[in-house]
């Protein structure tokens, strides 16, 4: 990878402030930033544009793109087993419960009562998270799209509500949309972090993050979001991503790069924005075949 003007940083954060609420529900709030992307910009990385698979929809004036949530959410066949596992699991603990009942005839002890409890709760953390795993599969939305639109530059988030965990029949679901000025609401930052793959076996992961400024402020971050993909041991994945975005919003750069394709997931649940905010981005969605002549318009050009 070519040098890049974004430095390596690692230090604290110098320019913005993360509030409570964010630096309790996300890590990368509470890290140092390994590189900081320019505020301005106009300023290119100095890397070449990819797209990789973050790309959900295409629009004549937007670009949708994914998070790191949607990467591993359209991948749903683990998650099938593992909710089948721990449902499985907990039907099991019930009938070991069951039998002990019985077979102390019911008798209201401290036993009795240390059993019902020790097993009943097994049980329903077991069912519990295979419902998670289940609402993953067929309930939850995969993805959280992020709307670039380069002729009003306005960035707009569909901020994601967790589902809860123990209330299982409470699902996840998006809020409101919120509209943020590309020039002075939004920042970026991309963060290193330390992952374990075994026992023995750490390997560094990268991420980008997108930082939404709260309206009103200079320097608080409302959002942090996780854009586009993870990667490991380098973070040229990320550096090319931003400069790929950048030059779509800042001088009218191909929504796609040559080669790269949409993110292959199931679109019909991710969420679309509003009919308005569709409308101003230029339309429905192109498909791949629309998607490619426009990358093709735009490299002869």
């Amino acid at each position: 990878m070519k040098e890049t003007t974004a430095a390596i940083w690692s230090k604290a954060e110098p320019e913005v402030v993360f509030s409570v609420v964010l630096s309790r529900d996300n890590a990368h709030a509470r890290r140092a930033p390994y590189r900081i992307i320019p505020a301005d910009h106009s300023v290119s990385l100095d890397v070449d544009p990819v797209a990789f698979d973050s790309v959900l929809r295409v629009h004549r004036q937007g670009l949708v793109v994914g998070t790191i949530r949607g990467e591993y959410a359209k991948n749903v066949g683990w998650s099938k087993f593992s909710a089948f596992f721990m449902w499985s699991l907990a039907g099991f603990f019930w009938a070991l419960l069951l039998m002990m009942l019985i077979k102390s005839k019911f008798s209201v002890t401290i036993n009795f009562f240390f059993m019902v409890f020790v097993f009943g709760f097994v049980s329903y953390f077991l069912f519990c998270f295979g419902t998670y795993f289940w609402r993953q599969t067929k309930i939850n939305s995969l993805d959280d799209p992020v709307l670039f639109n380069k002729n009003s530059k306005t960035v707009y988030v569909l901020p994601y509500i967790k589902g809860a965990f123990f209330k299982f029949w409470v699902s996840g679901s998006h809020g409101a949309p919120i509209a943020y000025r590309w020039d002075d609401q939004i920042r970026a930052r991309i963060y290193n972090y330390i992952y374990f793959r075994g026992a023995n076996l750490a390997s560094e992961g990268f991420e980008l993050g997108l930082l939404a400024i709260r309206e009103g402020t200079t320097n608080e971050v409302e959002q942090l979001i996780r854009l586009g993909v993870q990667s490991n041991g380098f973070d040229s994945t990320q550096l090319a991503l931003w400069e790929h975005i950048r030059q779509y919003m800042e001088e009218d750069g191909p929504p796609l790069q040559p080669g790269d394709k949409l993110r292959a997931t199931d679109l019909s649940r991710v969420p679309e924005f509003p009919a308005e905010i569709v409308a101003e981005a230029g339309g429905p969605a192109l498909d791949q075949n629309a998607i490619d002549q426009l990358v093709q318009l735009k490299r002869s050009c």
